[in-house]
């Protein structure tokens, strides 16, 4: 695969490293990026899955690797770090795109459902970024930082999801610090926050209540959820040249949503 696109967007011969590779909107994100030219790392818990993306990725001319580790567990994240930088070189694009939700109203909420949606999608994705970073510093390799967070961090969507919310605003809050912290090393760190996109994740939520898709839809403007591969032309140029001067945002990628 090549990038055929203008030089100022092009990610050819990047190293990257994404968690949440196996599903959902990091496995459109790790073949987008694979399809213009990066060599992807893709990360996730799931052995078979991340399987099945890389052999896609590679079955296009692609080129991945499959790395299997919970982003919660910094030894095997660091193992799997090593395996990248042993076969592709210190990651220049980073994208903590690992996520998950347990679903419950505030009162009823159980604690091990709250504490285990921070651990991924907070700590989990702090993990990820620091570890490669370390290792960027080290090789005085300047890149990209990107999280996914979402618009439950912007706005109020619903009932039952404090916890994705509060996680989703804690990334927000990390992609701020950190774009100050590692600016004069030429790191940069943003994040997108994306709508209701057609993942495993929401598709499980509409099948537990058909009449949500109308209410997700409801809210954004554009009146239709998103799909995954909306996502990888943000995606590229935040990981690009095109954005060599954008670092501590939080980009929508919401239909029109947080615009209400």
């Amino acid at each position: 695969m090549s990038d055929s696109f203008d030089p100022m967007f092009s990610v050819q011969g990047k190293i990257v490293l994404i968690s949440g590779a196996g599903n959902g909107l990091g496995r459109a994100i790790a073949i987008g990026l694979a399809a213009r030219g990066a060599k992807v790392g893709a990360l996730d818990f799931a052995s078979d899955q991340v399987q099945e993306v890389c052999d896609e990725i590679i079955s296009q001319g692609g080129i991945a690797t499959p790395l299997v580790a919970d982003v919660r567990d910094t030894a095997a994240l660091a193992s799997c770090l090593e395996k990248l930088i042993e076969k592709f070189g210190v990651p220049e694009i980073v994208i903590a795109a690992a996520g998950i939700n347990r679903r419950g109203t505030a009162v009823e909420m159980l604690d091990k459902d709250w504490q285990d949606v921070i651990d991924v999608n907070l700590t989990g994705s702090w993990n990820l970024v620091r570890l490669a970073a370390a290792e960027m510093i080290k090789a005085k390799v300047q890149g990209s930082m990107i999280f996914i967070s979402s618009v439950a961090s912007l706005v109020g969507i619903t009932t039952g999801i404090a916890n994705y919310s509060a996680s989703k605003g804690g990334i927000n809050s990390l992609t701020r610090t950190l774009a100050m912290e590692w600016a004069t090393l030429g790191i940069r760190v943003n994040a997108i926050a994306p709508t209701h996109f057609r993942t495993p994740m929401l598709e499980k939520a509409i099948s537990l209540n058909p009449e949500g898709a109308e209410y997700f839809t409801r809210n954004i403007p554009l009146g239709r959820l998103g799909q995954p591969e909306e996502l990888v032309g943000t995606i590229v140029y935040l990981s690009s040249a095109a954005s060599s001067m954008v670092t501590g945002i939080v980009l929508a990628v919401d239909g029109g949503h947080t615009a209400r």
